[in-house]
C-alpha cells in the first residue's frame, strides 16, 4: 500500500463523514475512480480507517458520528464485493475492477 494514497483516501473519507452535504452513499465509487489502480481492498482500510478516526473524536453523538457508522457499513460492502470478485477469479482486484464490477452490476439490473 503508498502511504501516500492511503493517506489521502482517508483524508477524503473523513471530509465527507464530517460534511454533510457529502453524498456518503457515493463515496466508494468516489475512491475508486480518483485512484483506480489501487488494490481494491484499500478502499476498505481508508473508509474504516476514517469512520474509525471520526468517531474516536467524537462522543456518540451528533451528525457525523452517525454518518461515520455508514461508512463502517460501506467498508464491509466493499469487502464483502472485493471477495465476491476473488470468487470470479480476480484475487488481486483493483479498484479499478470494483468500478467495472458495479457498471456491470447495474446494467444487469
Amino acid at each position: 500500500m503508498s502511504g501516500t494514497r492511503l493517506d489521502q483516501m482517508i483524508e477524503r473519507s473523513a471530509a465527507c463523514i464530517c460534511d454533510s452535504r457529502c453524498d456518503l452513499a457515493a463515496l466508494p465509487r468516489e475512491l475508486a475512480t480518483a485512484w483506480p489502480e489501487a488494490p481494491a481492498l484499500e478502499l476498505t482500510v481508508a473508509l474504516a480507517s476514517a469512520a474509525e478516526a471520526v468517531q474516536a473524536m467524537l462522543a456518540r453523538q451528533g451528525t457525523s458520528w452517525v454518518r461515520a457508522q455508514v461508512v463502517w457499513q460501506q467498508a464491509a460492502l466493499v469487502a464483502a464485493e472485493v471477495h465476491y470478485l476473488t470468487v470470479l477469479g480476480q484475487p488481486h482486484a483493483t479498484a479499478g475492477d470494483l468500478l467495472a464490477h458495479w457498471a456491470q452490476e447495474r446494467v444487469g439490473r
